[in-house]
């Protein structure tokens, strides 16, 4: 009986683990299920204020939160954690219709809240649109690519006194400046810039791509 037992309980964890597997390729396959997720699909909360996927569901790599200094506000993630050990991840909470998926990525010894911002993924050239609707407060040069990449603040409608603001954008759409009016989901910004110019993005080490993406950030008007 006991040499049973073992044999069942091996069984069992093999097709545990095959179904871990297979859920973990589907993971990296799908951060966002673009049968169910519109083209303003809120990503996360941060400060009361909805930040819509800035990238079509469709054309998203992946989407990985991590620290970006003291001043930002910590985004509430919405859709499943995927950072759990993937024993736990099958059973994990947090599913939503849009199926969105998401990753905690290592801190890298930078400082702040873990999901004080987020990298969505796409392929260089990929259209940027409006995470929020509001208006556009400053468009400044990207600190990693400078001159080839803007990073383009918006002040929300919902709270005119936080800013919203999405970096490594590339080729500014026309209209887009300083008080330029933004709808979520709506507005292009612009596109994604090639960041592995200069770099190796973190978001590369949880998807199948370079990890290309634009990142999306809140902080507190000065």
């Amino acid at each position: 009986m006991a040499a049973i037992f073992v044999v069942v309980l091996s069984v069992a964890a093999l097709v545990l683990a095959v179904l871990v597997q297979s859920s973990e390729a589907r993971d990296r396959a799908l951060p966002i299920d673009p049968n169910n997720a519109g083209p303003d699909a809120v990503l996360g909360e941060a400060a009361g204020i909805g930040l819509s996927t800035p990238i079509r569901p469709e054309d998203v790599t992946g989407l990985g939160y991590h620290p970006e200094g003291e001043s930002l506000v910590e985004i509430s993630p919405r859709g499943k954690n995927l950072s759990a050990n993937a024993v736990t991840s099958l059973f994990a909470g947090g599913s939503t219709s849009e199926k969105i998926q998401y990753y905690v990525m290592d801190s890298a010894s930078r400082q702040g809240p873990n999901t004080g911002a987020l990298d969505v993924g796409a392929e260089a050239g990929t259209t940027v649109y409006a995470p929020v609707t509001g208006v556009v407060t400053a468009i400044r040069p990207d600190p990693v690519l400078q001159k080839d990449a803007s990073v383009v603040e918006i002040k929300p409608a919902d709270d005119p006194n936080m800013r919203v603001s999405v970096s490594l954008v590339q080729g500014l759409s026309d209209g887009i400046g300083p008080k330029s009016p933004v709808t979520a989901g709506a507005t292009e910004l612009g596109s994604v810039a090639d960041s592995t110019q200069v770099l190796k993005p973190q978001l590369a080490s949880y998807t199948s791509d370079t990890g290309n993406h634009v990142t999306v950030s809140v902080s507190r008007a000065n």
